[in-house]
């Protein structure tokens, strides 16, 4: 299929993201001195902001690609949990597949950030697995989902929304339904996600899942093989940064380079791929063409500071350049 045409027939798609909501909080100033309590820098705070992470950031860049999300998940009754939801909706998701539960915290990660330079993260959270009454109640909301999308996007971040039964039967609804599920895993939880059909983990991940600790020339191609296996999957797309998109199926085994930018931050990257090959699927395309339209997206993302997405405009930009 034609990049370009493969591009335009994202448009107006929907997808389903399932997994864990994150408040990325950024905290940014100056640092020009040393405490003299600690050895520690003092940084004179100037601004701040706060982005939607994890499941909501693959959501984010589906919506910028011109599609629809609609987004499974749960917050905390609290500021922070009312704020996510608010600059979801603003976004333009679909905010009803949302659980609000009552006395845990939502996720916040909190990035003090000096001159472009990240000197702390404070995590504040609770990872402990949902209760089944929350398992049922996102399973009840994904069913009604399935119907109107496409694909099926979990998004994992260890924060325990996705629970060994929550992800079998989610994967089930979906694959019973003839529809593909994407799965970007923490390497613990991989196990929980076997059926899928494509999964999304970076290098790191991909080393680690599969104890490979040997870096060799056929080291991806073989960690892939690994996983499929493992996963029981058709295709594996291993992210290698700056190196591209490892891409492993049933048919063969491709290296798709990365693309040169001039800015290189990757924060967030990893969601860019899962929402571009996510609607590339939806839209048709087989897993190569996925991949390499994920690629050009990376790309753009990576060539921006922070988290960011990619607007379908950007992609036919980028491709319709090469």
């Amino acid at each position: 299929m034609n990049l370009l045409k493969l591009i335009e027939g994202m448009a107006g798609r929907r997808i389903a993201v399932l997994g864990d909501l994150i408040c990325d909080r950024f905290i940014y100033g100056e640092v020009s001195r040393i405490s003299p309590e600690a050895p520690v820098p003092v940084m004179r705070m100037v601004g701040e902001e706060v982005l939607t992470g994890g499941a909501a950031n693959v959501a984010h860049n589906i919506i910028a690609l011109g599609a629809k999300a609609d987004i499974l998940g749960i917050v905390g009754d609290d500021g922070n949990g009312r704020l996510l939801a608010e600059k979801i909706h603003g976004f333009g998701g679909n905010v009803g597949g949302i659980l609000t539960i009552a006395g845990r915290l939502t996720t916040v990660k909190t990035r003090m950030v000096a001159q472009t330079q990240q000197l702390l993260r404070v995590d504040s959270e609770v990872t402990d697995p949902i209760d089944t009454r929350a398992e049922d109640s996102l399973l009840a909301s994904l069913k009604l989902a399935a119907h109107d999308c496409g694909v099926l996007v979990l998004s994992d971040y260890d924060k325990g929304v996705l629970t060994p039964r929550l992800a079998k039967e989610a994967i089930a609804i979906f694959r019973e339904l003839g529809k593909p599920v994407i799965c970007d895993p923490k390497p613990a939880n991989i196990p929980h996600f076997h059926g899928v059909s494509l999964i999304t983990p970076n290098r790191q991940e991909a080393l680690l899942a599969t104890g490979i600790n040997r870096i060799e020339p056929d080291s991806m191609e073989k960690a892939g093989r690994l996983l499929q296996e493992a996963v029981g999957c058709e295709a594996v797309a291993i992210t290698a940064g700056a190196d591209g998109i490892h891409l492993v199926t049933k048919d063969g085994y491709e290296h798709i380079r990365a693309e040169p930018v001039e800015v290189y931050d990757v924060v967030g990257a990893g969601d860019t791929v899962c929402a571009a090959m996510a609607l590339a699927l939806a839209a048709g395309s087989d897993y190569v063409e996925a991949a390499r339209i994920a690629n050009f997206a990376a790309a753009i993302v990576v060539g921006k500071l922070g988290l960011a997405t990619v607007s379908a405009q950007e992609l036919h930009a980028r491709v319709n350049a090469k």
